[in-house]
C-alpha cells in the first residue's frame, strides 16, 4: 500500500486512453505498470482526430515533433451533400484553431499515434506488460488478478485505473449490477484506408490527398454519411474513410444478432454508396481488403484481403461513480465515458482525463489532501464535461444522417452558416435547427465549438486544487 507520496499504480489496459495516463502519471513520478490482454498493440480503427484540447496536451509533453511526419493538418471540417458532392457549409481548423483556441487541429492514424504514446510511458519510466489479462479486481486491497499462458498471479497497488474502454472488466467489478453496460446504437461503420498510389491515378481523387489542401470531408446522405481525411505523409500517406449506415437488420427473431466487429465484402459495402456522388465512388472502387489488422483478422476470422470490418457505433449511459468507495480504483476513457464519434471528442477525453489526474495526483497535493479527497475532486471536474459531451455527440448523429425531404433540405440550407465570420450567425442558425424541430447539430455550433475546443484541462485542474487550499 501507498507509503510514500509516490504512487503505485496499475493501469488495466494499453489503449490511446491508459498509454495517456501512464505518460501523465509516470512524469509526475509514480511507479506505473501497463496490463494489456492483447499480445500486440491494437487499435479498432484507422484514421483519429486530435482536436485542439489534446494537441496542446501533447505538445506539453514534447511529443509534436514525433508526430509531425505523421499527421495532417486540415484546413476545413467541409459538409458536402452526398449526390453531387457540393459544399454545404466549413468549419475552418487550420490556421483557425491556433488562432482562436491556441492549439492545432491533427488527423492521424490511431497505430502511429498510440505507437508515440507508448514509446513516450516507457521512456518516463513505465513498465508496459503485454499479454497479461486483468481477470479479477479487488476493491479493497486493492489489487489486480493477472493471468498471462503460463501463471496467474495478484498485483497489490495504491491505485487502479481501468482504461479498459467501452466494455471495461473494471467498471463492471467497480459498480457490479448498478454498471450499465454498453449502449449500442443502430448505426454501423466501416473503416477502411486507402493508399496514395490509388488516390492519385485519378485526377477525380488526386486533390483530396493534397496536404497542402487537406480537409476532413464529410458526404452527408439519407441514413448514410462518408466521413473522410489524409493521414500519414509521403509515400506512406493514405485516405481514411469511415462508412457510416444503419445496421442491417437481416436476422430472424430467433437468431443471434450479428457480433461486432464483423466481416464485410467489398461488395456488399460499395452497395450502401450507389446513390452517392462521383467522387465518393471513385474513392470506394480503390477500397481494397483488411490488411493490417492482424488481431481483429484473428478475432473476426475474416480472410484477409477479401473484405473490411464493420462495427456497430456504441456508448455509455452516465455512470453513477467513477471511482470506489475508497478512492482506489477508478475508470476513466471509454470505460467512464464512452461517446459516439460526431464531436470527434472521445479520445480526446480520454487524454484530458490522463492530464487532469496527473495535476490532481502531484506529490504536494497527495500529501496535503490525501488520495481519496484528490480523486474525489477528479470526478467532480471531469463528469460535467464528458457528460455534456456524450449528449451532444448523441444528439448529432440523427441530424447528420436525415433522410430525404424536407427536414433534409432545411438543414443543408442551415449549413451554409458553419463557419461564418459573425460567430453570432452561425450560433443562431444552428439554434433554428433545434428550434423548427429538425434536431441538433453540436458540432460546428460556434458556441458549442468555443466551449469543447477552447478547453485546457490542466488549467481547470490547477484552478481546482487553488480552490480546495482556500
Amino acid at each position: 500500500m501507498e507509503t510514500s507520496h509516490s504512487l503505485k499504480i496499475v493501469i488495466v489496459g494499453a489503449g490511446l486512453g491508459g498509454l495517456a495516463a501512464a505518460v501523465a502519471l509516470s512524469g509526475s513520478g509514480h511507479r506505473v505498470t501497463v496490463f494489456e490482454a492483447t499480445k500486440e498493440l491494437v487499435t479498432a480503427s484507422a484514421g483519429i482526430q486530435v482536436p485542439p484540447p489534446s494537441t496542446r496536451i501533447l505538445r506539453s509533453w514534447g511529443l509534436e515533433d514525433a508526430l509531425e511526419s505523421k499527421i495532417t493538418k486540415p484546413k476545413t471540417f467541409a459538409f458536402r451533400s452526398y449526390d453531387d458532392g457540393r459544399l454545404l457549409g466549413a468549419i475552418p481548423l487550420n490556421p483557425f484553431c491556433e488562432q482562436r483556441y491556441g492549439a492545432q487541429w491533427w488527423c492521424v492514424h490511431r497505430m502511429d499515434y498510440l505507437k508515440v504514446l507508448f514509446e513516450e510511458a516507457v521512456r518516463r519510466g513505465t513498465s508496459i506488460k503485454l499479454d497479461h489479462r486483468v481477470i479479477g479486481v479487488d476493491l479493497n486491497m486493492p489489487a489486480v488478478t493477472v493471468q498471462t499462458k503460463d501463471s496467474t498471479r495478484t498485483c497489490e497497488a495504491d491505485l487502479i485505473i481501468g482504461a479498459d474502454g467501452v466494455r471495461s472488466y473494471t467498471r463492471a467489478a467497480l459498480l457490479g449490477e448498478a454498471d450499465p453496460g454498453l449502449r449500442p446504437s443502430s448505426i454501423c461503420a466501416y473503416r477502411a484506408l486507402v493508399p496514395q498510389s490509388a488516390m492519385n491515378a485519378h485526377e477525380q481523387r488526386k486533390s483530396f490527398m493534397d496536404p497542402a489542401n487537406a480537409n476532413v470531408d464529410v458526404w452527408l446522405g439519407s441514413g448514410h454519411l462518408v466521413l473522410a481525411y489524409p493521414v500519414r505523409s509521403g509515400l506512406d500517406a493514405q485516405y481514411n474513410l469511415v462508412l457510416v449506415h444503419p445496421e442491417k437488420d437481416d436476422h430472424t427473431e430467433h437468431d443471434l444478432p450479428p457480433r461486432f466487429p464483423r466481416p464485410a465484402s467489398i461488395p456488399e459495402v460499395s452497395a450502401h454508396y450507389v446513390d452517392f456522388c462521383a467522387d465518393v465512388k471513385s474513392i470506394l472502387s480503390q477500397v481494397v481488403g483488411e490488411d493490417e489488422s492482424d488481431y481483429w483478422i484473428e478475432q473476426t476470422a475474416l480472410a484477409r484481403k477479401d473484405g473490411i470490418l464493420e462495427w456497430k457505433l456504441s456508448d455509455l449511459d452516465e455512470l453513477p461513480t467513477w471511482s470506489s468507495f475508497n478512492g482506489r480504483v477508478i475508470v476513466i476513457g471509454d470505460a467512464s465515458h464512452a461517446q459516439r464519434p460526431y464531436m470527434s471528442a472521445g479520445a480526446s477525453t480520454a487524454v484530458e482525463d490522463a492530464v487532469a489526474l496527473a495535476e490532481f495526483l502531484k506529490a504536494d497535493n497527495i500529501a496535503q489532501y490525501g488520495l481519496k479527497k484528490l480523486i474525489d475532486a477528479f470526478v467532480a471536474l471531469r463528469k460535467p464535461r464528458t457528460s455534456k459531451l456524450q449528449r451532444l455527440s448523441a444528439a448529432d448523429s440523427a441530424c447528420w444522417s436525415l433522410d430525404h425531404g424536407l427536414a433534409q433540405a432545411r438543414r443543408d440550407a442551415l449549413l451554409v452558416h458553419l463557419g461564418d465570420e459573425d460567430r453570432q450567425e452561425c450560433a443562431l442558425a444552428m439554434a433554428q435547427l433545434k428550434d423548427e424541430g429538425i434536431g441538433e447539430f453540436n458540432f460546428g455550433h460556434a458556441d458549442v465549438m468555443d466551449w469543447a475546443w477552447g478547453y485546457d484541462v490542466a488549467k481547470e485542474a490547477k484552478e481546482v486544487i487553488e480552490m480546495m487550499a482556500s
